[in-house]
Protein backbone atom coordinates (compact mmCIF):
# COMPACT_ATOMS: atom_id res chain seq x y z
CA UNK A 1 0.00 0.00 0.00
CA UNK A 2 1.39 3.42 -1.22
CA UNK A 3 1.03 5.98 1.27
CA UNK A 4 -0.36 9.09 -0.35
CA UNK A 5 2.63 11.38 0.27
CA UNK A 6 5.00 8.88 -1.33
CA UNK A 7 2.29 8.57 -4.05
CA UNK A 8 2.42 12.57 -5.03
CA UNK A 9 5.93 12.61 -4.60
CA UNK A 10 6.50 10.00 -6.86
CA UNK A 11 4.20 11.60 -9.14
CA UNK A 12 5.30 15.48 -8.82
CA UNK A 13 9.10 13.45 -10.20
CA UNK A 14 7.74 11.90 -13.04
CA UNK A 15 6.14 14.89 -14.43
CA UNK A 16 9.14 16.84 -13.44
CA UNK A 17 11.65 14.78 -15.40
CA UNK A 18 9.18 14.91 -18.70
CA UNK A 19 7.28 17.45 -20.92
CA UNK A 20 5.47 14.59 -22.39
CA UNK A 21 2.37 12.95 -20.74
CA UNK A 22 -1.04 12.87 -19.22
CA UNK A 23 -2.08 11.92 -15.83
CA UNK A 24 -5.60 10.55 -14.94
CA UNK A 25 -6.89 10.76 -11.30
CA UNK A 26 -10.04 9.65 -9.64
CA UNK A 27 -11.19 9.89 -6.20
CA UNK A 28 -13.67 7.48 -4.24
CA UNK A 29 -16.24 10.55 -4.39
CA UNK A 30 -16.62 10.16 -8.06
CA UNK A 31 -14.61 13.03 -9.27
CA UNK A 32 -11.78 12.89 -11.76
CA UNK A 33 -8.63 15.26 -12.62
CA UNK A 34 -6.81 14.86 -15.72
CA UNK A 35 -3.59 16.75 -16.56
CA UNK A 36 -0.98 16.99 -19.03
CA UNK A 37 2.56 18.51 -19.78
CA UNK A 38 4.09 20.55 -21.82
CA UNK A 39 5.07 18.69 -24.97
CA UNK A 40 0.89 18.48 -26.72
CA UNK A 41 2.45 15.54 -29.01
CA UNK A 42 -0.76 13.31 -28.88
CA UNK A 43 -2.91 16.02 -26.87
CA UNK A 44 -6.57 14.78 -26.31
CA UNK A 45 -9.87 15.78 -26.54
CA UNK A 46 -12.55 15.49 -23.77
CA UNK A 47 -16.27 15.61 -23.66
CA UNK A 48 -19.42 14.31 -21.14
CA UNK A 49 -21.97 12.29 -21.90
CA UNK A 50 -24.69 11.11 -18.85
CA UNK A 51 -21.96 11.64 -16.15
CA UNK A 52 -19.22 10.12 -18.26
CA UNK A 53 -15.72 11.29 -19.50
CA UNK A 54 -14.38 10.52 -23.11
CA UNK A 55 -11.29 11.15 -23.94
CA UNK A 56 -9.10 10.36 -27.17
CA UNK A 57 -6.55 11.85 -29.38
CA UNK A 58 -9.02 11.16 -32.09
CA UNK A 59 -10.92 13.89 -32.43
CA UNK A 60 -13.93 12.03 -34.62
CA UNK A 61 -14.46 9.44 -31.80
CA UNK A 62 -14.86 11.74 -29.28
CA UNK A 63 -17.44 13.58 -31.57
CA UNK A 64 -19.24 10.16 -31.04
CA UNK A 65 -19.59 10.29 -27.57
CA UNK A 66 -20.54 13.99 -27.15
CA UNK A 67 -24.21 15.08 -25.16
CA UNK A 68 -23.64 18.65 -26.78
CA UNK A 69 -22.69 19.25 -30.46
CA UNK A 70 -23.69 22.48 -30.74
CA UNK A 71 -21.63 24.87 -32.90
CA UNK A 72 -18.45 27.02 -31.11
CA UNK A 73 -18.74 29.66 -33.86
CA UNK A 74 -16.07 32.08 -32.22
CA UNK A 75 -13.46 28.81 -32.88
CA UNK A 76 -14.91 28.09 -36.34
CA UNK A 77 -14.48 31.85 -37.44
CA UNK A 78 -10.52 31.75 -35.73
CA UNK A 79 -10.18 28.54 -38.41
CA UNK A 80 -12.00 30.04 -41.54
CA UNK A 81 -10.66 33.31 -41.93
CA UNK A 82 -7.25 32.15 -41.06
CA UNK A 83 -6.61 33.28 -37.26
CA UNK A 84 -5.79 30.28 -35.54
CA UNK A 85 -5.18 30.76 -31.90
CA UNK A 86 -4.31 28.01 -29.28
CA UNK A 87 -7.11 27.21 -27.16
CA UNK A 88 -8.92 24.92 -25.49
CA UNK A 89 -12.13 25.50 -27.87
CA UNK A 90 -13.19 23.25 -30.41
CA UNK A 91 -15.83 23.65 -33.60
CA UNK A 92 -18.19 22.23 -31.03
CA UNK A 93 -19.23 23.42 -27.65
CA UNK A 94 -19.22 19.78 -25.67
CA UNK A 95 -15.80 19.09 -27.20
CA UNK A 96 -12.39 20.45 -25.28
CA UNK A 97 -9.07 20.41 -26.09
CA UNK A 98 -6.94 19.83 -23.07
CA UNK A 99 -3.89 22.23 -23.74
CA UNK A 100 -0.53 22.20 -22.28
CA UNK A 101 -0.05 22.27 -18.86
CA UNK A 102 -3.50 22.16 -18.59
CA UNK A 103 -5.93 20.47 -16.00
CA UNK A 104 -9.78 19.27 -16.30
CA UNK A 105 -11.85 18.40 -13.56
CA UNK A 106 -15.07 16.03 -13.64
CA UNK A 107 -17.24 16.75 -10.99
CA UNK A 108 -19.57 14.09 -9.52
CA UNK A 109 -22.23 15.64 -11.44
CA UNK A 110 -20.55 14.97 -14.73
CA UNK A 111 -19.89 18.74 -14.98
CA UNK A 112 -16.60 19.05 -16.98
CA UNK A 113 -14.44 22.02 -16.60
CA UNK A 114 -10.89 23.13 -17.19
CA UNK A 115 -7.93 25.10 -15.34
CA UNK A 116 -5.61 26.72 -17.79
CA UNK A 117 -1.85 27.17 -16.25
CA UNK A 118 -0.23 30.24 -15.56
CA UNK A 119 2.01 31.93 -18.47
CA UNK A 120 5.31 30.39 -19.18
CA UNK A 121 8.53 32.59 -18.54
CA UNK A 122 10.80 32.90 -21.81
CA UNK A 123 14.15 34.37 -22.05
CA UNK A 124 15.34 37.07 -23.95
CA UNK A 125 18.84 36.89 -26.04
CA UNK A 126 21.64 37.47 -24.60
CA UNK A 127 25.28 38.80 -26.09
CA UNK A 128 28.06 36.19 -26.84
CA UNK A 129 31.27 36.35 -26.27
CA UNK A 130 33.31 37.31 -28.54
CA UNK A 131 35.12 34.30 -29.36
CA UNK A 132 32.16 32.34 -28.72
CA UNK A 133 30.98 30.04 -31.57
CA UNK A 134 26.75 28.64 -30.93
CA UNK A 135 26.69 25.83 -33.72
CA UNK A 136 28.63 23.30 -31.88
CA UNK A 137 26.40 23.51 -28.86
CA UNK A 138 23.71 23.52 -31.25
CA UNK A 139 24.77 20.39 -32.91
CA UNK A 140 25.52 18.63 -29.37
CA UNK A 141 22.33 19.75 -27.89
CA UNK A 142 20.18 18.44 -30.63
CA UNK A 143 22.35 15.02 -30.84
CA UNK A 144 21.41 14.87 -26.80
CA UNK A 145 17.87 15.09 -27.65
CA UNK A 146 17.45 13.09 -30.29
CA UNK A 147 19.53 10.00 -28.93
CA UNK A 148 17.74 10.18 -25.66
CA UNK A 149 14.53 9.18 -27.17
CA UNK A 150 14.00 4.76 -27.29
CA UNK A 151 14.24 4.09 -30.79
CA UNK A 152 16.44 1.87 -32.98
CA UNK A 153 17.15 2.01 -36.88
CA UNK A 154 14.70 -0.09 -39.04
CA UNK A 155 11.82 0.54 -36.85
CA UNK A 156 12.75 4.51 -37.21
CA UNK A 157 11.46 7.09 -39.74
CA UNK A 158 12.25 10.60 -40.43
CA UNK A 159 9.96 13.10 -42.34
CA UNK A 160 12.68 14.33 -44.24
CA UNK A 161 11.39 17.22 -47.09
CA UNK A 162 15.23 18.86 -47.59
CA UNK A 163 14.09 21.75 -45.71
CA UNK A 164 16.53 23.35 -43.12
CA UNK A 165 14.36 22.24 -40.35
CA UNK A 166 14.23 18.08 -40.90
CA UNK A 167 17.52 18.47 -42.82
CA UNK A 168 18.97 19.47 -39.53
CA UNK A 169 17.20 16.20 -37.67
CA UNK A 170 18.49 13.78 -40.04
CA UNK A 171 22.08 14.96 -39.87
CA UNK A 172 21.42 14.29 -35.98
CA UNK A 173 19.95 11.02 -36.26
CA UNK A 174 23.11 10.27 -38.57
CA UNK A 175 25.16 11.02 -36.10
CA UNK A 176 22.98 9.58 -33.04
CA UNK A 177 22.98 6.15 -34.81
CA UNK A 178 26.01 5.55 -37.65
CA UNK A 179 24.90 2.76 -40.09
CA UNK A 180 21.44 1.93 -39.32
CA UNK A 181 18.70 2.02 -41.50
CA UNK A 182 16.41 4.94 -41.36
CA UNK A 183 13.37 5.50 -43.65
CA UNK A 184 13.44 8.74 -44.87
CA UNK A 185 9.80 9.84 -45.84
CA UNK A 186 8.70 13.17 -48.02
CA UNK A 187 6.08 14.70 -49.60
CA UNK A 188 7.21 15.67 -52.90
CA UNK A 189 6.54 19.03 -54.71
CA UNK A 190 5.91 19.18 -58.81
CA UNK A 191 7.27 21.01 -61.59
CA UNK A 192 11.33 22.56 -60.86
CA UNK A 193 10.41 22.86 -57.37
CA UNK A 194 9.91 18.91 -57.33
CA UNK A 195 13.18 18.44 -58.76
CA UNK A 196 14.84 20.58 -56.92
CA UNK A 197 13.42 19.13 -54.32
CA UNK A 198 14.25 15.61 -54.93
CA UNK A 199 17.90 16.53 -56.13
CA UNK A 200 18.69 17.79 -53.17
CA UNK A 201 16.96 15.31 -51.14
CA UNK A 202 19.41 12.67 -52.89
CA UNK A 203 22.31 14.60 -51.91
CA UNK A 204 21.46 14.28 -48.31
CA UNK A 205 20.74 10.95 -48.18
CA UNK A 206 24.19 10.11 -50.08
CA UNK A 207 25.99 12.49 -47.25
CA UNK A 208 24.18 10.24 -44.54
CA UNK A 209 24.83 6.83 -46.20
CA UNK A 210 23.24 3.93 -47.90
CA UNK A 211 22.00 2.24 -45.34
CA UNK A 212 18.91 4.85 -45.18
CA UNK A 213 15.46 3.82 -47.04
CA UNK A 214 13.83 6.48 -49.50
CA UNK A 215 9.87 7.03 -49.77
CA UNK A 216 8.31 9.24 -52.02
CA UNK A 217 4.63 10.40 -52.36
CA UNK A 218 3.74 12.89 -55.00
CA UNK A 219 2.01 15.56 -53.75
CA UNK A 220 -0.02 16.23 -57.17
CA UNK A 221 -1.24 12.40 -56.65
CA UNK A 222 -3.06 13.65 -54.06
CA UNK A 223 -4.53 17.22 -54.01
CA UNK A 224 -7.08 18.20 -51.38
CA UNK A 225 -11.05 17.17 -53.03
CA UNK A 226 -9.35 15.27 -56.01
CA UNK A 227 -11.69 12.49 -56.66
CA UNK A 228 -9.59 10.13 -54.22
CA UNK A 229 -9.38 12.47 -51.63
CA UNK A 230 -10.47 12.20 -48.11
CA UNK A 231 -12.48 15.17 -48.24
CA UNK A 232 -14.64 14.06 -51.40
CA UNK A 233 -15.58 10.72 -49.71
CA UNK A 234 -18.66 10.47 -47.17
CA UNK A 235 -18.03 10.80 -43.45
CA UNK A 236 -16.44 13.77 -41.18
CA UNK A 237 -12.66 15.16 -41.56
CA UNK A 238 -10.86 16.47 -38.86
CA UNK A 239 -11.61 20.27 -39.02
CA UNK A 240 -7.74 20.57 -37.46
CA UNK A 241 -5.86 18.05 -39.88
CA UNK A 242 -3.14 18.72 -41.98
CA UNK A 243 -4.29 20.39 -45.49
CA UNK A 244 -2.66 17.91 -47.12
CA UNK A 245 -4.07 15.17 -45.12
CA UNK A 246 -4.21 13.08 -48.37
CA UNK A 247 -0.62 12.67 -49.27
CA UNK A 248 0.21 12.83 -45.28
CA UNK A 249 -1.98 9.79 -45.06
CA UNK A 250 -0.49 7.89 -48.01
CA UNK A 251 3.11 8.59 -46.70
CA UNK A 252 2.20 7.38 -43.17
CA UNK A 253 0.65 4.47 -44.80
CA UNK A 254 3.89 3.56 -46.69
CA UNK A 255 5.94 4.19 -43.49
CA UNK A 256 4.13 1.77 -41.55
CA UNK A 257 4.28 -0.59 -44.09
CA UNK A 258 7.81 -0.52 -43.59
CA UNK A 259 7.64 -0.83 -39.73
CA UNK A 260 8.62 2.36 -39.01
CA UNK A 261 7.14 2.60 -35.46
CA UNK A 262 8.98 6.30 -34.29
CA UNK A 263 8.66 9.16 -36.50
CA UNK A 264 11.34 12.32 -36.15
CA UNK A 265 10.05 15.66 -37.83
CA UNK A 266 11.16 19.15 -38.32
CA UNK A 267 8.22 20.92 -36.82
CA UNK A 268 9.13 23.39 -34.82
CA UNK A 269 12.09 25.17 -37.00
CA UNK A 270 10.21 27.98 -37.63
CA UNK A 271 9.18 29.15 -34.17
CA UNK A 272 12.92 28.15 -32.68
CA UNK A 273 14.37 31.13 -35.51
CA UNK A 274 11.99 33.11 -35.14
CA UNK A 275 12.24 37.07 -33.60
CA UNK A 276 10.05 38.06 -30.46
CA UNK A 277 7.42 41.14 -31.36
CA UNK A 278 10.22 43.41 -29.85
CA UNK A 279 12.83 42.03 -31.58
CA UNK A 280 11.86 42.81 -34.80
CA UNK A 281 12.62 46.40 -36.71
CA UNK A 282 10.26 49.37 -35.79
CA UNK A 283 7.51 49.22 -38.49
CA UNK A 284 7.37 46.05 -39.16
CA UNK A 285 4.50 43.96 -38.30
CA UNK A 286 2.91 40.53 -39.00
CA UNK A 287 0.77 39.62 -42.37
CA UNK A 288 -1.95 41.50 -43.09
CA UNK A 289 -4.38 38.93 -42.88
CA UNK A 290 -7.56 40.87 -44.03
CA UNK A 291 -10.69 39.95 -44.32
CA UNK A 292 -11.57 36.79 -46.68
CA UNK A 293 -13.72 37.79 -49.49
CA UNK A 294 -16.39 35.19 -48.60
CA UNK A 295 -16.68 35.57 -45.36
CA UNK A 296 -20.17 35.96 -43.86
CA UNK A 297 -21.59 38.83 -41.42
CA UNK A 298 -21.42 36.81 -38.43
CA UNK A 299 -17.75 35.58 -38.79
CA UNK A 300 -17.13 39.38 -39.65
CA UNK A 301 -18.84 40.52 -36.69
CA UNK A 302 -16.26 37.93 -34.12
CA UNK A 303 -13.02 38.68 -36.02
CA UNK A 304 -12.71 41.26 -33.33
CA UNK A 305 -13.24 37.96 -30.55
CA UNK A 306 -10.73 35.38 -31.77
CA UNK A 307 -8.29 35.93 -28.80
CA UNK A 308 -11.18 35.85 -26.13
CA UNK A 309 -10.42 32.66 -24.71
CA UNK A 310 -7.24 31.77 -25.60
CA UNK A 311 -4.23 29.95 -23.50
CA UNK A 312 -1.59 31.74 -21.48
CA UNK A 313 1.79 32.07 -22.85
CA UNK A 314 3.32 28.16 -23.32
CA UNK A 315 6.10 26.77 -23.05
CA UNK A 316 6.52 25.53 -26.40
CA UNK A 317 5.21 28.13 -29.37
CA UNK A 318 1.78 27.99 -29.54
CA UNK A 319 1.84 27.62 -33.40
CA UNK A 320 4.06 24.36 -33.41
CA UNK A 321 2.05 22.57 -30.78
CA UNK A 322 -0.98 23.01 -33.31
CA UNK A 323 1.42 21.84 -36.39
CA UNK A 324 1.56 19.26 -33.87
CA UNK A 325 -1.47 18.15 -32.93
CA UNK A 326 -2.70 18.48 -36.85
CA UNK A 327 -0.24 15.27 -37.89
CA UNK A 328 -0.59 13.09 -34.54
CA UNK A 329 -3.62 11.17 -35.72
CA UNK A 330 -3.10 9.85 -38.98
CA UNK A 331 0.20 8.50 -37.18
CA UNK A 332 -1.25 7.28 -34.45
CA UNK A 333 -3.65 5.25 -36.02
CA UNK A 334 -0.92 3.69 -37.86
CA UNK A 335 0.67 2.55 -34.05
CA UNK A 336 3.29 5.62 -35.18
CA UNK A 337 4.43 8.11 -32.37
CA UNK A 338 6.01 11.00 -33.80
CA UNK A 339 8.90 12.81 -32.61
CA UNK A 340 9.35 16.24 -32.56
CA UNK A 341 13.08 17.46 -31.10
CA UNK A 342 13.11 21.02 -32.38
CA UNK A 343 10.04 21.47 -29.89
CA UNK A 344 12.31 20.39 -26.48
CA UNK A 345 11.74 22.96 -24.20
CA UNK A 346 15.81 23.08 -23.67
CA UNK A 347 16.40 23.78 -27.73
CA UNK A 348 13.84 26.55 -27.10
CA UNK A 349 15.54 28.35 -24.29
CA UNK A 350 18.58 27.75 -26.32
CA UNK A 351 17.58 29.43 -29.36
CA UNK A 352 16.11 32.21 -27.06
CA UNK A 353 19.06 32.87 -25.76
CA UNK A 354 20.28 33.30 -29.49
CA UNK A 355 21.49 36.94 -30.52
CA UNK A 356 18.97 37.89 -33.39
CA UNK A 357 21.69 38.03 -35.88
CA UNK A 358 21.56 34.11 -35.62
CA UNK A 359 18.30 33.30 -35.89
CA UNK A 360 17.43 35.99 -38.73
CA UNK A 361 16.96 33.67 -42.14
CA UNK A 362 17.87 31.29 -40.23
CA UNK A 363 21.72 31.11 -39.99
CA UNK A 364 22.56 29.01 -37.17
CA UNK A 365 20.29 26.16 -38.99
CA UNK A 366 21.78 26.76 -42.38
CA UNK A 367 25.57 27.24 -40.58
CA UNK A 368 24.99 23.62 -39.39
CA UNK A 369 23.95 21.90 -42.93
CA UNK A 370 27.27 23.82 -44.21
CA UNK A 371 29.65 22.48 -41.59
CA UNK A 372 28.42 19.19 -42.07
CA UNK A 373 29.98 19.31 -45.21
CA UNK A 374 27.05 19.70 -47.67
CA UNK A 375 27.19 21.48 -50.63
CA UNK A 376 25.73 25.10 -50.21
CA UNK A 377 22.60 24.76 -52.05
CA UNK A 378 21.42 22.26 -49.51
CA UNK A 379 20.97 25.32 -46.93
CA UNK A 380 20.48 27.57 -49.64
CA UNK A 381 18.00 26.45 -52.15
CA UNK A 382 17.62 28.86 -55.33
CA UNK A 383 13.95 28.17 -55.76
CA UNK A 384 11.54 28.45 -52.78
CA UNK A 385 9.98 24.99 -51.77
CA UNK A 386 6.18 24.98 -50.78
CA UNK A 387 3.25 24.00 -51.13
CA UNK A 388 1.48 27.34 -52.36
CA UNK A 389 1.27 26.15 -55.58
CA UNK A 390 -0.12 23.10 -54.58
CA UNK A 391 -3.05 24.26 -53.51
CA UNK A 392 -3.46 26.95 -56.06
CA UNK A 393 -4.03 23.79 -58.80
CA UNK A 394 -5.85 21.85 -56.16
CA UNK A 395 -8.09 24.88 -55.67
CA UNK A 396 -8.64 25.72 -59.77
CA UNK A 397 -9.03 21.79 -60.34
CA UNK A 398 -11.38 20.87 -57.43
CA UNK A 399 -12.44 24.06 -55.81
CA UNK A 400 -15.64 25.23 -58.03
CA UNK A 401 -17.37 22.21 -58.03
CA UNK A 402 -16.94 21.72 -53.72
CA UNK A 403 -17.96 25.38 -53.81
CA UNK A 404 -21.07 24.38 -56.09
CA UNK A 405 -21.96 20.92 -54.73
CA UNK A 406 -22.06 23.05 -51.03
CA UNK A 407 -24.07 25.89 -52.21
CA UNK A 408 -26.79 23.58 -53.78
CA UNK A 409 -27.07 21.26 -50.52
CA UNK A 410 -26.79 23.71 -48.31
CA UNK A 411 -24.05 24.13 -45.36
CA UNK A 412 -24.18 24.72 -41.82
CA UNK A 413 -21.51 27.61 -42.52
CA UNK A 414 -24.15 29.67 -44.56
CA UNK A 415 -27.02 29.06 -42.34
CA UNK A 416 -24.57 30.44 -39.59
CA UNK A 417 -23.44 33.36 -41.45
CA UNK A 418 -19.52 31.91 -41.55
CA UNK A 419 -19.53 32.20 -45.11
CA UNK A 420 -21.61 34.25 -47.69
CA UNK A 421 -23.34 32.19 -50.38
CA UNK A 422 -23.18 34.97 -52.49
CA UNK A 423 -19.22 35.45 -52.39
CA UNK A 424 -18.84 31.95 -52.32
CA UNK A 425 -20.32 32.19 -55.70
CA UNK A 426 -18.05 34.65 -56.91
CA UNK A 427 -14.92 33.13 -55.87
CA UNK A 428 -15.73 29.62 -57.88
CA UNK A 429 -16.12 31.97 -60.71
CA UNK A 430 -13.15 33.37 -60.45
CA UNK A 431 -11.27 29.62 -60.06
CA UNK A 432 -12.63 28.65 -63.01
CA UNK A 433 -11.63 31.56 -64.89
CA UNK A 434 -7.93 31.02 -62.82
CA UNK A 435 -8.02 34.84 -62.01
CA UNK A 436 -7.94 33.98 -58.57
CA UNK A 437 -6.20 35.78 -56.19
CA UNK A 438 -4.36 34.39 -52.79
CA UNK A 439 -7.34 34.99 -50.74
CA UNK A 440 -9.81 33.27 -53.27
CA UNK A 441 -7.61 29.87 -53.04
CA UNK A 442 -7.92 29.85 -49.20
CA UNK A 443 -11.59 29.54 -49.20
CA UNK A 444 -10.21 25.80 -48.65
CA UNK A 445 -9.99 26.42 -45.11
CA UNK A 446 -14.06 27.28 -45.78
CA UNK A 447 -14.17 23.94 -47.50
CA UNK A 448 -12.89 21.78 -44.52
CA UNK A 449 -14.57 23.76 -41.84
CA UNK A 450 -17.84 22.29 -44.05
CA UNK A 451 -16.96 18.86 -44.69
CA UNK A 452 -15.74 18.41 -41.16
CA UNK A 453 -19.28 19.58 -39.90
CA UNK A 454 -21.59 17.92 -42.54
CA UNK A 455 -19.61 14.64 -43.40
CA UNK A 456 -20.01 14.55 -46.95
Amino acid sequence: MVDAGSYDSALATARAERDDWITVETTRTGTAEIATGTAGTAPIHLTTRAGTLYGSWDLLSVHEQAADTGLDLLEITRRVSLRTRYTPATFWRGIHLLTERATAHLARDGALTLRLPEPAEHTRARTLRADADPVPAFIRLLGHLVARHPWDGPSTGVQLSGGLDSTNIALALAAALPGHHVTAGAVVLDGERGRQQTERRAVILRHIGASWRDVLVPAMDHLPYGPTSWYSRPGRVSPYGDLYLDAIDRLSDLLSSRGVKTLFTGIGGDELMSFTTAEKPRGVTGPDLGVPPWLGPTARGLLAEVDRGITPAAVVPETALMAKAGVAAPLLRRGIWPVHPLTDPALIRFSEWMPAEWRRDKRLLRETIDRAGLPPHIARPPIPENFGHVMTLAMRRHGPARIHRLLDQGSPLIEAGITDPVELKAVADRLCRRDDSRADREVVFALLADSALTGR
